[in-house]
């Protein structure tokens, strides 16, 4: 095992040295440190887990919480780590650091990509359970890292953290555009806009901004979904129709922010000329969903307050993807919904969608952690053509959840208060309410 201390001590150096723009996940995660239940960190490939866990590593070592050399971090895929096989050469790595090279004191071990590694949640446990001076944090791009893969083993002895690609504000920050106050925004509203254009049409991956060249960035957003598609999905579950997978991804990103049932995706496989049972369908939609590649949000029955399951929508992690399968039509106003989906989901404890009894939809009824609602409509422009239809929908929905918020997003400047029979609603402009604090 000693032929790894090389790889080791690399690794410590680069956390040491790692830079880059702090992120808003950046103080959930380091107040989360020096505590001694398991750190999960999960989230879509490339979209800076790897990152975020190495600036904790970095932060704890600068404040002396650790030294550097009690410093573990694997990252498994790393093609110098394939001969870890199994949790027994795992164990052995890790004893060797822990006997040989960690100094007395607090040890840091971190686990990158850990679901590549059979069984590593016993393994896990165990470093819980038997090492006294230990903090481990976990990363992994699927969901099963959650859920039946940990079973009873890690139950009760982690937090989680699901991390997004860049949001907006911080694409921002990124460009060094830092925005705090509306005074901000108003100063530089014509790079503001500028850059929203460019954030809309290659999403949010950090690794993108480095790129130049449009056909550059779109080529990277492909190679990371085949990456996903081959990895996480095709050999992770043993698919055996590859091509399936990929019609269904392509349909549920030409789709997106639509309803679609199996039923809807099976009638568009056939139309491609591909017949196939709606188990499996419902199955593999199941798995692109564990990949973080798309999200799923449910029907709110209003009435009884409950989910309906039937139907879903379905929205991206990020609308770069999104862009990889340009629609027949102006897909633009649902991008704007997919970017809205996704500020909402770091906010609030969960997310429907609303059907009402008119026809008319509520794009999302979202609620916090204290149960209040609030509800938002997505639009690209309000007009005196279309301006009854957008307000109508907040009216029958007041009908049966009440005291709630209701926000009209659109990318029109102006913002304003409306009513509409009584009904009021918060007309706001889209750039400017991405670019407000999280709800905490």
């Amino acid at each position: 095992m000693l032929k790894f201390v090389p790889i080791l001590t690399e690794w410590q150096n680069i956390i040491a040295n790692v830079q880059g723009i702090e992120r808003d996940y950046n103080k959930e995660l380091f107040s989360a440190s020096n505590s001694k239940p398991i750190k999960i960190i999960t989230g879509f490939r490339r979209s800076g887990k790897s990152f975020l866990v190495q600036m904790v590593a970095k932060a704890l070592i600068e404040q002396k919480k650790i030294v550097l050399a009690n410093l573990l971090y694997l990252n498994f895929e790393d093609y110098r780590l394939t001969e870890i096989q199994n949790i027994n050469d795992l164990d052995a790595v890790v004893q060797m650091f822990l006997h040989e090279l960690a100094l007395p004191g607090k040890k840091l071990l971190i686990f990158d990509e850990i679901q590549l590694v059979p069984d590593w949640d016993k393994l896990i446990r165990t470093l819980y359970e038997k090492e006294r001076d230990i903090e481990i944090f976990l990363t992994g791009s699927n969901s099963e890292l959650l859920s039946s893969e940990i079973g009873s083993n890690l139950a009760g002895r982690y937090v989680s953290f699901e991390i997004l690609p860049f949001s907006f504000k911080e694409f921002l920050s990124y460009q060094e555009l830092i925005i705090d106050t509306e005074k901000d925004f108003y100063k530089n509203a014509a790079s503001i806009k500028r850059s929203f254009t460019q954030y809309q049409k290659f999403g949010g991956l950090p690794e993108i901004f480095t790129i130049n060249n449009a056909n550059t960035k779109y080529s990277y957003l492909q190679g990371i979904l085949s990456k996903v598609i081959l990895d996480d999905i095709i050999q992770r579950f043993h698919v055996r129709q590859p091509i399936l997978i990929e019609k269904i991804i392509h349909f549920m990103h030409v789709a997106v922010g639509n309803i679609i049932s199996p039923t809807r995706v099976a009638n568009f496989l056939k139309s491609e000329g591909i017949q196939t049972k709606q188990d499996t369908i419902s199955t593999y939609m199941d798995y692109i969903v564990k990949t973080f590649a798309m999200y799923e949000v449910d029907r709110f029955d209003w009435k009884l307050k409950r989910i309906f399951n039937t139907n879903k929508k379905y929205y991206s992690v990020d609308t770069g993807l999104i862009n990889l399968f340009p629609s027949l039509g102006n897909n633009y106003p649902k991008q704007l919904e997919n970017l809205v989906f996704l500020k909402l989901k770091k906010s609030f404890s969960s997310i429907y969608y609303g059907t009402l009894e008119n026809g008319k939809e509520i794009d999302f009824i979202a609620q916090d952690k204290s149960n209040n609602f609030y509800k938002f409509q997505v639009t690209q422009t309000v007009t005196s053509e279309n301006k009854t239809r957008e307000l109508s929908s907040f009216i029958l929905s007041d009908k049966y959840l009440h005291k709630m918020n209701n926000i009209l997003l659109t990318m029109d400047e102006k913002e304003e208060t409306l009513q509409i029979e009584g009904c009021v609603i918060e007309k706001k402009y889209l750039l400017k309410w991405l670019l407000e604090p999280d709800k905490t």
